[in-house]
């Protein structure tokens, strides 16, 4: 280090503040436009609309070195909202900012001070928090991860490097053209088309983003729920406000897959140096699956993309099955652990060699652990709800009226965010198990009727695909399936008939091919 070169460490409303300095904002986007490997997560519109939608559950922390007056390095990280001020010698578990609504985590230096970065900051940050545990996902160029080494606050011991593969369409390459030419995804495409009214369009205007957001939020949760066990807009209710801003500062490409007028698949791609990345944010109306809609979405968005002038379309780590067939090449990327915790050291190190094995075999890392957190949830949830159930008891009479206007209530078909709102803890059937079921079943043709307050699913009744039903089958047997909250148990009779009486007015050949209310 020069006399000249500082190291600085804003933490928390400090970092609000220099973020107000008209320097500061000018030397950073100076460094993003200059560092090769930079991504728009770390373009200082994102960070600092990312900082400023989770300001309540996080504290903010930027890693800087400036050589005069000169920002020269910069590296945006957020740790978890402290009582007070962060504790010197406190296990904070630090990461990337953005967490995983920004899928690569890098610093930015001026070209030539790679090695002054990090050897500096780092080494700030772990005199500042010496017993931390920092990760960063993902580091885009594995090259400049080297200077670590020379860090004296940690050694190599304390580093652990996890490399991914990462699958791209790279669109300067000749067999870039046979991806649109192969012959499934040419089918799909065709077999969409002539299941109606086919439109592909690129969302501008920001009152048709907020609407195709709902849309996309709806079905995201939907997807996640049944697979994960989440609900991103619940846990992070600020997501909603961070996307709107981000579209506002003219960093995401959103496209929306239309059939017969209805929104079947939405994609909000993230906008950065010639290149578009996936960032997650993906979804599809289950009611649609056999026509594939995220996959022909896809497909169509890579031509688009590929006109527009993009360079890569990256589709991002993960080891989906889909994006390595629409991939035609691919790099990879580096996962950062740094942490002087032994336990934790070892913990990211078996984590490390537990995925490349898995991967040897074929097998899908996030797969793998999935099940693994599935069947210990199953076992802790299945205990708490057959002991409810046992000593819980339903002492109400059954009713033939119908209660729903009488409580404010309505009956919706086919309402996804009725289903989200499944939280019956005295129920045997997990929420995960129920929603995962009921995206089959949705997936699979089914239709459903349900009835919901503002906090909880009160009933759901399942009927069978129309290409399943006959005349003859206008009775209960049209109900496959069915939920009905405690609190609502008795009304079951009366709803099962409105329902009955309801579908029984039209023929399946009658029914509209699309009766979604999603928000």
């Amino acid at each position: 280090m020069t006399t000249s070169t500082i190291s600085k460490t804003f933490i928390g409303n400090c970092v609000f503040d220099i973020l107000k300095d008209t320097d500061f904002q000018q030397g950073w986007d100076e460094l993003y436009e200059t560092t090769r490997w930079a991504t728009v997560f770390q373009k200082r519109k994102f960070v600092e609309a990312w900082y400023i939608a989770n300001q309540e559950n996080i504290t903010p922390i930027l890693l800087t070195v400036f050589e005069g007056k000169e920002l020269i390095g910069l590296l945006a990280l957020t740790t978890g909202k402290a009582d007070g001020e962060l504790k010197k010698n406190s296990p904070l578990k630090i990461t990337g900012a953005g967490k995983f609504d920004a899928e690569y985590q890098t610093w930015l230096v001026k070209d030539g001070y790679n090695e002054t970065f990090v050897k500096n900051g780092f080494e700030a940050l772990f005199n500042e928090f010496p017993q931390c545990k920092l990760s960063l996902r993902f580091i885009p160029d594995a090259s400049i991860v080297g200077p670590l080494k020379s860090v004296t606050s940690i050694t190599e011991k304390h580093t652990v490097l996890h490399s991914h593969h990462r699958p791209l369409m790279d669109f300067s390459l000749v067999e870039e053209q046979k991806l649109f030419r192969k012959r499934h995804l040419k089918a799909k495409y065709n077999r969409i088309h002539r299941a109606g009214k086919v439109e592909f369009i690129k969302v501008t205007d920001p009152n048709e983003f907020v609407q195709v957001l709902n849309e996309i939020l709806v079905y995201l949760d939907f997807r996640q729920a049944a697979m994960f066990n989440k609900l991103p807009s619940k846990s992070n209710p600020n997501r909603n406000k961070f996307l709107i801003d981000l579209f506002q500062k003219d960093l995401l490409h959103v496209t929306a897959l239309k059939l017969d007028g209805e929104t079947i698949s939405s994609i909000i791609g993230m906008k950065g140096k010639g290149w578009m990345h996936l960032a997650g944010l993906i979804s599809y109306s289950p009611f649609h699956s056999k026509h594939s809609p995220g996959l022909v979405h896809l497909y169509m968005l890579g031509k688009m993309l590929q006109d527009e002038g993009y360079q890569k379309f990256d589709l991002t780590p993960g080891y989906d099955g889909y994006k390595e067939r629409l991939s035609t090449s691919g790099d990879e990327v580096i996962e950062l652990h740094l942490s002087k915790n032994i336990k934790y050291g070892i913990k990211k190190f078996l984590r490390k060699n537990l995925h490349h094995t898995l991967v040897k075999f074929d097998i899908r890392p996030m797969t793998f652990e999935l099940n693994v957190k599935k069947k210990i949830y199953l076992i802790k949830e299945k205990t708490k709800g057959i002991t409810k159930s046992i000593f819980s008891s339903d002492k109400s009479n059954p009713t033939t009226s119908f209660p729903s206007e009488q409580f404010n209530l309505s009956v919706n078909k086919n309402c996804i965010s009725d289903l989200l709102k499944y939280n019956d803890k005295s129920a045997a059937q997990s929420r995960w198990e129920f929603l995962e079921k009921a995206f089959i079943l949705v997936s699979k043709g089914a239709e459903f009727y349900s009835v919901s307050d503002d906090s909880r699913l009160l009933a759901s009744i399942w009927i069978a695909p129309s290409d399943q039903q006959t005349d003859e089958h206008k009775t209960s047997l049209l109900i496959t399936d069915s939920y009905f909250h405690t609190a609502y148990r008795k009304h079951k009779p009366a709803l099962e008939s409105y329902v009955i009486e309801r579908e029984s007015k039209s023929s399946p050949s009658n029914k509209p091919s699309s009766d979604h209310e999603n928000s």
